[in-house]
């Protein structure tokens, strides 16, 4: 793998949770939002049908011609228009009442003689209308309340919601001040003083600390947050509440309530809470701390009201100085330093570059569970610790005590909502930067200062303007509507889901836009939509969708759904349960994705606690979850330590090398982002495109160049590795189209359509300026793969995946066949299987499972390199596609298969065929090839078509046997061959040695039996003194004898077979042999000496010749010893 395949890798099915379908965004008008009902047409009676008594038979035709006449009446519109039938209402009604009266078998008596009075022109056309208005209002409900429902969604005067409130004296004081100013410890000495307080906070770690440092004051506080309960006094209640803003109770009186953070009602989330909290609490006393852009809104808001309101201000306690440089490096990270990012891919990515420079990093981002934030806060803090800089977002804004010295901002840009509910990527705002900077030099550390600038030298004008520009006066505070008021809808308007109900309430809402607005209620709807099936009361799924969760985490929904469903069911949810369905216990991961995943789990968790707390009966066990709670927080924790590790695992390349990916890295996210993202009005489309052409002008490579972003050394690189590797490009259309040579696209898929950004380069060097683009984005938003090749996916893995995608959508289809319905009477299986079958959220709950291999047998797909990754990018490519076959086609065409891969996506043929016109394959057409070769392209839209033969045949239609094999049986339509013996040359005429045309080498032709092989080993061939022949068929081969092995050719003595030793007595015997022959040399000597004869002679000749063998014998031992070693002896 090289570096140019560089992959950008996001979730991949999470596509479907984040399509960005804000409906308040799209600004539905309320017409578009009332979803009209069946009337059911009238059946046959088995009574007499009165009407046909007194009116006669209607024809047919005649009625379609009233109704016609009808529907063309201006005054008949005017009328509708008096009665609230407006628009597409009375071209809905009126399409209903028209479908009606045709189809009904039986029409109510005085609508049949009305119509017959009509066609006797005994009544005007126009009389028709009391009758279509009574229909109207069945298929609209809603036009017999319309007055009470404005009524209820009247949101105009929010503060009389709260009687409590607004039966006393209060005296409010707003402590505005910069961070790091004191103006919350003032409230909070107030608040330990009085005889009964509430803390509200943003954060859960804001009101824990609340919580201890109260109980630590000898002030006994509860803690009150969304998951947790815990009581200062074991189950007796506290004077003192420390809470989440969103669990105040504005029905208990208190003397003192401090409200932190209220520059939070501006919030486009959970402004609500604050403005709640302002309006409704109930307390003799309030203190409101926040910004001093909050001031003027609070004011008025609480003059109007008739409260007491006073202003302190404070001054920030340290010095926060800009400088005047940028960081410029990583390498000059110094101690007690933060860099802040705003996005967790940034995040990970400096932690990597910062720790390979040897130094430890504490890291805190949003997800992270509370404790594990509070531990590496403390890791940072502590002196004594190693770790002594801090990778953060802009979580480390509030909740936090941290000892930072300087804060370096990465980048200046961030994704936020608009008022629409979209996402944009906007500059951080004076508020948000003030926020983040002022952690820096924080009053009780023993940093008398602090210092704030950014990573590079572009960055750093626009924070000092950011950071010296006069906040912006918060203009309005937020609202929500409330259960009571959503249940009140529900009872004007029994049918309508309750995803539904809130689009009518916020559309017909009446909002006094000079103080307040509607908060986004996309979160809420979205997860509404998912569990819209299952069988809840309203209140219980208004509850349920209230839930502080995540659209943007599939398996937290996932899960969600699943407590939904098991709720539904009356089943409690055990923590036994929840273990299994979450996979329980879990092991330190091993990649980053395995640590995201064990956060998504802990938010599981806290789902359960969140609902624990309000459904009590059903999720009983709460202390068990929190207990897995403390376990998994601590694996986390200890999985942070060594992210460095994780980091490594990742599979995410560079475009260059290291010297590439430094220069990669110098162009600010802030600059990369502002041109990449145009994605929510055609302004920001034309503002993208101009930077674009400066881009484009005197091409990419050019420019890039002269940026310092690229040398000629690199793009020479690349080029190679574009050459060497010719991987694939492939990536889903529905965010890029790119094709080499031609016009790349950006697809912002939110009702602004596609326009051309950038033409493409024949080096396809534009890539690197299309990934530094990306690179600064939120990756969520994104799941492509890419690397270089000229072409698309190759075809055969085009067809093989969408092979494999269309087969796992079909086991998704069939095991959520009956979902949680199965096992009731047939009638209401029917009636609730009818709503679920074909519902959006089982669509989800499909493309969830897909894509999987896990989930199904794959065979020949499972060859596909990042077959998973590739089928869920063709998933994301044709999603649309996909939903018109579950939506509309799944009945006419069941084999999803044949319908989306070969019929519409065309990526593949039906069997037999290839080609892009699917041509039928050479041979038979049931068995191409004769059965004996593979057809080219068999199947898919590539290939020739030209047969490839199996062993043993040839042919173009593989009808021959090949050389070296015999034909056994042939027809017209079949042959079957078999291989020559293996002594045969040149042939054969059958089977055996003896049916041979001649024999191969090794082998001698022997009238008798044919092909004989030759014993090469009477000749011996072996050579060497240790090796031995062994005759093969055709042929010999030379091994080394017993105790010896071959070594670079040789064979030697094999030092692991063990050798027999001498024994001494064999030893002593060779000895006592050599002595004696000497001595009876010696005495032999001696007698010729004195007795000269010829047999003395002789035995001293035998004597001498028997000494020199010995001697001789033991010469050759002891040069063997001597070459060999003492294996030898």
């Amino acid at each position: 793998m090289t570096s140019v395949k560089a992959v950008l890798l996001g979730l991949r099915n999470i596509g479907r949770l984040l399509q960005l379908r804000h409906l308040s965004g799209s600004k539905k008008s309320f017409e578009d939002l009332v979803v009209p009902l069946t009337v059911k047409s009238a059946s046959t009676a088995n009574d007499v049908d009165v009407g046909v008594e007194f009116g006669g038979i209607l024809a047919k035709d005649a009625l379609i011609s009233v109704l016609s006449q009808f529907a063309r009446r201006t005054a008949v519109r005017k009328l509708g228009a008096e009665h609230g039938l407006t628009g597409k209402f009375f071209l809905q009604a009126l399409a209903s009442f028209r479908r009606y009266c045709q189809e009904s078998a039986v029409l109510p008596v005085d609508l049949h003689i009305m119509l017959a009075d009509i066609l006797q022109n005994s009544r005007h056309v126009d009389d028709l209308f009391p009758l279509f208005l009574r229909h109207a209002r069945q298929v609209f409900p809603h036009l017999e309340c319309i007055e009470e429902l404005k009524n209820i969604s009247d949101l105009r005067l929010p503060q009389n919601w709260y009687p409590e409130a607004r039966s006393i004296q209060r005296r409010v004081i707003f402590h505005a001040g910069p961070t790091n100013s004191g103006k919350t410890y003032q409230a909070l000495q107030r608040y330990l003083a009085a005889k009964s307080g509430v803390y509200c906070g943003p954060l859960k770690l804001l009101a824990s600390e609340v919580f201890h440092k109260s109980n630590a004051a000898g002030v006994p506080c509860d803690l009150i947050t969304g998951e947790e309960r815990c009581l200062a006094n074991g189950q007796t209640c506290s004077e003192h509440i420390s809470c989440t803003v969103e669990m105040l109770d504005t029905r208990v009186h208190y003397e003192v309530a401090v409200i932190d953070e209220i520059q939070m009602m501006r919030d486009l989330q959970r402004g609500w809470a604050w403005t709640r909290a302002l309006l409704g609490v109930c307390a003799d006393e309030i203190h409101v701390c926040g910004e001093s852009a909050a001031v003027d809104l609070v004011k008025e808001l609480l003059v109007s009201l008739g409260d007491e309101f006073e202003l302190h201000t404070y001054e920030r306690k340290t010095p926060l100085k800009v400088l005047d440089s940028p960081l410029g490096s990583l390498d000059s990270i110094q101690p007690y330093d933060c860099i802040v990012a705003f996005n967790r891919n940034d995040l990970f990515k400096v932690t990597r570059q910062v720790e390979a420079s040897g130094r430890s990093v504490a890291m805190i981002y949003g997800s992270l569970p509370p404790g594990t934030k509070l531990a590496q806060a403390r890791k940072f803090n502590d002196p004594d610790d190693p770790c002594d800089v801090l990778v953060a977002t802009d979580a480390i804004g509030m909740g936090l005590n941290l000892s930072i010295r300087r804060v370096i901002f990465y980048s200046l840009v961030k994704v936020t909502l608009n008022e629409s509910g979209e996402k944009e990527l906007e500059p951080i705002s004076t508020s948000q930067a003030l926020q983040i900077a002022g952690r820096a030099g924080r009053f009780g550390t023993f940093h008398e200062s602090g210092e704030v600038t950014t990573l590079r030298m572009e960055d750093l004008p626009a924070l000092k303007a950011i950071l010296t520009k006069p906040t912006e006066p918060i203009p309005a505070a937020g609202l929500f509507p409330t259960l009571e008021q959503i249940e009140m809808f529900a009872y004007y308007l029994p049918k309508a889901t309750l995803s539904n109900l809130l689009d009518i309430f916020v559309s017909l809402s009446a909002v006094d836009e000079s103080r307040f607005f509607m908060c986004n209620v996309d979160d809420l709807k979205f997860l509404a939509d998912m569990i819209e099936h299952v069988p809840l009361t309203l209140k219980v799924r208004y509850i349920f969708c209230m839930a502080p969760i995540s659209r943007k985490k599939p398996f937290v929904c996932g899960m969600f759904l699943r407590y939904a469903r098991k709720f539904s069911r009356g089943e409690p949810l055990t923590s036994d349960w929840l273990a299994r369905t979450v996979g329980w216990p879990f092991s330190a991961p091993t990649k980053i994705v395995d640590l995201i995943h064990l956060e998504d789990v802990f938010d599981v968790l806290d789902t359960y606690l969140w609902l624990g707390y309000r459904f009590t009966d059903m999720f009983p066990e709460t202390e068990q979850v929190r207990a897995m709670q403390r376990e998994l927080d601590v694996l986390i924790r200890e999985s942070l330590q060594n992210v460095k590790q994780l980091l490594k695992t990742v599979q995410v390349a560079g475009l260059f090398d290291q010297q590439g990916l430094n220069g990669f890295d110098s162009r600010s996210p802030t600059t990369a982002n502002a041109a990449a993202v145009a994605k929510d009005s055609p302004a920001k489309m034309k503002q993208a495109t101009s930077t674009t052409k400066a881009v484009r002008k005197g091409g990419v490579i050019q420019s890039l160049i002269k940026q310092g972003l690229l040398t000629p050394g690199m793009v020479e690189q690349i080029r190679k590795e574009i050459q060497a590797d010719q991987e694939e490009l492939f990536i889903p259309t529905r965010y890029f189209s790119i094709t080499v040579c031609h016009v790349i696209q950006y697809d912002v898929g939110m009702n602004v359509g596609s326009v051309v950004l950038f033409n493409c380069s024949t080096d396809l060097m534009l890539f690197s300026y299309l990934f530094e683009c990306a690179c600064g984005m939120e990756v969520n938003t994104f799941a492509f793969t890419i690397s270089a090749r000229k072409t698309d996916v190759p075809h055969g893995d085009r067809c093989d995946t969408c092979r494999f995608l269309a087969r796992s959508f079909e086991k998704g289809f069939n095991d959520t066949n009956k979902s949680h319905f199965e096992g009731g009477n047939t009638a209401w299986e029917n009636e609730n299987l009818g709503k679920y079958s074909t519902s959006e959220t089982r669509f989800i709950e499909i493309m969830e499972l897909i894509c999987s291999k896990k989930s199904k047998d794959v065979k020949e797909e499972s060859k596909i390199k990042n077959l998973e990754s590739k089928c869920h990018a063709m998933a994301e490519e044709h999603e649309e596609t996909l939903e018109t076959w579950y939506y509309h086609n799944q009945k006419k065409y069941p084999d999803l298969f044949d319908w989306f891969c070969i019929k519409t996506v065309k990526v593949c043929c039906p069997d037999n065929t290839f080609g892009a016109s699917c041509a039928p394959c050479p041979g038979d057409p049931k068995r191409p090839c004769f059965g004996n070769g593979i057809c080219e392209g068999s199947g898919s839209r590539f290939g020739s078509g030209k047969c490839k033969c199996h062993r043993g045949y040839q042919g173009k239609l593989c009808r021959h046997c090949d050389s070296n094999f015999f034909k056994v049986h042939s027809n017209e339509t079949y042959i079957l061959c078999q291989p020559c013996h293996e002594s045969c040359k040149g042939g054969c005429s059958g089977e055996g040695p003896k049916e041979c045309n001649s024999c191969r080498v090794g082998w001698i032709m022997d009238e008798d039996i044919g092909c004989k092989d030759i014993d090469e080993c009477e000749s011996s061939p072996c050579t060497d003194q240790f090796e031995k022949c062994e005759n093969t068929p055709g042929s010999y081969k030379c091994v080394c004898a017993e105790a010896f092995r071959r070594e670079d050719g040789v064979c030697i003595p094999d030092p692991d077979v063990p050798r027999p030793k001498p024994v001494f007595f064999g030893l002593l015997a060779q000895q006592v042999l050599r002595y004696a022959s000497y001595f009876g040399l010696l005495l032999s000597f001696l007698l010729i000496l004195l007795r000269p004869k010829t047999p003395l002679i002789v035995l001293f000749t035998c004597s001498l010749v028997i000494i020199a063998l010995i001697e001789a014998g033991h010469a050759v031992r002891m040069l063997n010893a001597i070459f060999l070693g003492d294996q030898a002896l």
